[in-house]
């Protein structure tokens, strides 16, 4: 039920549908609520915030990765570490404030050099790469000052898994896509793992 409830509000799941990449890269993946709710009731005893909900999903939904559904969701796969539990509830909760606070985080990237690029500017051969993240499906692109938009591309195009991405750079300015880091992105966050700067949403949730 929660799950319906999540795709009647968000789309994800036939967002993902209608990319033939991302079809591929989830075929192997189970997108269905486990039958053993227990570690849910774990993850309730971290949270302070009565109205979000933790479903349990299936140890293959979205690779196994711990995401975000439309309104409140947080989804963990089964069998998820208890031991990373707290931190992971912290991480996604950063992600439940985006969704629910859409305006504040866009002002907070504006404030930072970031900018909101409409998909539709991205050239079709690289969109067409882009792994969709069900924590920043909503706000997908954006510009760090004004011009470097970061891309999570899959690496393979024939064989695209859901966890092997390579962040590379669309430069509006020159048109191309671009393998190195901006030195400027570097020299404000510092050298991080492509889980980070695929999106400042995600910068933001890894490094609070």
């Amino acid at each position: 039920m929660a799950l319906a409830h999540a795709e009647r509000l968000d789309g994800f799941v036939q967002r993902c549908n209608k990319c033939l990449i991302n079809r591929m890269a989830r075929v192997k993946c189970s997108y269905t609520a486990w039958n053993d709710q227990s570690l849910a009731i774990k993850a309730k005893t971290f949270l302070q915030e009565a109205d979000v909900s933790v479903l349990i999903v299936n140890p293959s939904a979205e690779g196994g990765m711990p995401h975000t559904r439309a309104p409140s969701l947080i989804c963990l796969p089964a069998y998820y570490s208890e031991s990373k539990l707290e931190e992971t509830l912290k991480h996604e909760l950063v992600h439940i404030s985006q969704r629910r606070n859409a305006s504040l985080w866009q002002m907070r990237a504006k404030m930072e050099g970031w900018e909101p690029v409409d998909e539709s500017e991205i050239p079709e051969l690289w969109l067409a790469r882009c792994r969709l993240n069900p924590d920043t499906a909503d706000a997908r692109f954006f510009a760090w000052q004004g011009r470097y938009v970061p891309l999570p591309l899959f690496v393979r195009e024939d064989k695209p898994e859901l966890r092997d991405i390579q962040v590379r750079w669309y430069d509006r300015h020159e048109g191309i896509v671009k393998t190195a880091t901006p030195t400027s992105f570097t020299q404000k966050y510092g050298t991080l793992s492509a889980s980070s700067i695929e999106h400042p949403y995600e910068l933001w949730a890894y490094h609070r």
